[in-house]
């Protein structure tokens, strides 16, 4: 009897590690550079990963949620690449853009977008490039940030916006946003070139869940380098902004904590009919030493905050969390990806699976060091049956011949698989004088009490006023 019992708590535990990380696949072809975005296609049935290899040649993979894949490698005859989005067209293809230009060109400085049409099974279909075709912006200036972001409309047409560059006075590249609307056979129906100040990197874009109107998240350009505050915009359906804010700081709990946000992006799925995830990475300046962190936040389309949580770590033992992004699952599992360094000026870094709740409540965390490799994870998304796909890029610690510098890795993960602990926080006192957080427990919700723009600041009640401010 005691031995049959031993059999079935066996056959149990492995039974659960099977609906728990279910599978990891390595990306084999070519020497993964970014993988830029990733998108749910086929009703959640598969996710599509883009982006490049560190030759320049464009990269896509298609994952299903048993872990089947698909890759393929796009090299324009003389010409570099990079996806930086898709979407799923109502016929099942696959709309992806990119930027490109010569191959002899300096890769971070490409002129043209270039537009491909896949099926299912990633065979091409279709294709154009085309430039700017517009004097006030030169090129794509390619160092980071997201520079192409796409949605597919009501209607059935393809929202791209874009942030070229242009180069200033003071000798250097800044970066606007321009937007265009395709049809499903690669036309420009309206072409629309917005202030050069707006914006210089689009993060996410969605539709407005009682509207169609378009609310994006961006990177503002209206300061003397590349990036700036950044801002939320909504934009009509003649592409016209009709309304912006640039959001400079948020003002949490604590009176002397007003740390500025350099970055925000959300996944633009929308929660309760009007709520939205708003990721924010921050960074600490009332210290000898600059400090970033991660904060999440729940707005709704009038800009109006519920809620705000600090990701772990909250301890020294990982430094400067960067990269926030989310993947919803329901409305229990919300998976938050970041990465950090392990110390200051470690370039050995750990990849944080983070579960919350659609309320912000911290569930659990499972953390992914290693010190061979560096970890920087892409934007996750979520398979219709619970899993999430992380993308992770790896970077060999090791320079043997033939080996490829850098390993993309797709990781799918259920909620299973994180576990659901307290025990996050692990302070000392030399540590804690180095900390970018203030000694707090876990599971710490802030409630926000107001949020600071640009030129004013409004209270969690106070809706969002129509026209530019």
């Amino acid at each position: 009897m005691k031995r049959k019992l031993v059999i079935i708590m066996v056959l149990l535990i492995l039974c659960q590690s099977l609906f728990s990380q279910e599978w990891t696949v390595q990306i084999e072809t070519g020497n993964t550079w970014a993988l830029n975005d990733v998108i749910s296609v086929d009703d959640g049935e598969s996710a599509l990963c883009m982006g490049c290899t560190s030759n320049k040649h464009g990269l896509l993979v298609k994952v299903d949620k048993d872990g089947e894949h698909i890759d393929r490698l796009v090299h324009p005859q003389g010409m570099i690449l990079n996806y930086f989005s898709a979407v799923e067209l109502n016929d099942g293809n696959y709309m992806v853009f990119g930027v490109c230009d010569d191959s002899l060109c300096d890769p971070h400085y490409q002129r043209y977008i270039r537009v491909d049409v896949f099926d299912s099974e990633l065979e091409p279909i279709n294709s154009r490039t085309f430039s700017v075709e517009d004097e006030a912006f030169d090129c794509f200036y390619v160092i980071s940030g997201m520079l192409l972001n796409s949605i597919l409309s009501p209607s059935g047409t393809v929202i791209l916006a874009a942030a070229p560059a242009y180069y200033t006075e003071q000798e250097y590249y800044q970066r606007a946003l321009q937007l265009y609307e395709l049809d499903e056979e690669l036309n420009i129906l309206v072409m629309k070139s917005l202030p050069t100040y707006y914006a210089s990197s689009i993060e996410e874009i969605t539709y407005e869940p009682h509207s169609d109107n378009l609310l994006m998240a961006v990177e503002g350009g209206n300061f003397l380098s590349s990036t700036g505050a950044p801002g939320i915009y909504v934009v009509d359906m003649s592409l016209e902004v009709i309304s912006r804010k640039h959001l400079n700081k948020v003002q949490g709990g604590y009176g002397y904590e007003v740390d500025p946000i350099y970055e925000i992006s959300t996944d633009g799925n929308w929660i309760d009919d009007d709520r939205l995830i708003l990721h924010a990475n921050k960074v600490q300046l009332n210290r000898r030493t600059t400090f970033y962190y991660s904060s999440l936040y729940v707005i709704d389309s009038a800009l109006n905050v519920y809620g705000e949580l600090r990701l772990p770590p909250y301890d020294s033992t990982a430094w400067m969390p960067r990269g926030t992004s989310t993947a919803y699952i329901d409305d229990t599992t919300i998976f938050a990806i970041t990465y950090c360094a392990e110390w200051l000026y470690s370039d050995i870094y750990q990849a944080n699976v983070i579960l919350v709740d659609k309320h912000l409540n911290l569930l659990g965390r499972k953390a992914f060091r290693d010190d061979e490799f560096l970890f920087r994870p892409g934007q996750p998304a979520a398979f219709n049956d619970g899993g999430c796909l992380v993308p992770m890029l790896k970077r060999r610690g090791t320079n043997e011949p033939g080996d490829p510098e850098f390993q993309g890795m797709l990781m799918k993960f259920r909620r299973e698989d994180i576990e659901i602990t307290w025990d996050v926080v692990q302070e000392n006192t030399a540590t804690s004088l180095l900390s970018p957080y203030p000694t707090l427990l876990p599971w710490t919700h802030i409630p926000l009490m107001r949020a600071c723009m640009s030129t004013s600041c409004l209270t969690a009640t106070v809706r969002w006023p129509m026209g530019n401010s």
